[in-house]
């Protein structure tokens, strides 16, 4: 899953937070062409089990989320789905 947020720092800061409440890992990373909508370039990459307390991790810590994507492998390549 690719959470896209305003800034570089918002991204440290939600990756963070999601690691410390959570327990797994989750990555700050270049957001994919096929999904970045000008802006920030970095994006949080995470696992999608836990999208529902990401969420409410983002907005404890008022962090404000452009757009939330899941991916999937159709027909070899990889699609890119909204969820919010």
């Amino acid at each position: 899953m690719y959470i896209l947020v305003g800034s570089s720092t918002t991204a440290e800061r939600l990756k963070k937070s999601m690691e410390k409440i959570l327990g797994f890992p989750a990555y700050v990373v270049h957001t994919p062409s096929a999904i970045s909508t000008g802006g920030c370039s970095y994006c949080v990459r995470a696992d999608d089990r836990a999208l529902s307390e990401i969420r409410q991790i983002a907005d404890d810590n008022a962090i404000p989320i452009k757009n939330i994507y899941i991916t999937k492998i159709e027909n070899g390549e990889r699609v890119y789905y909204a969820v919010s």
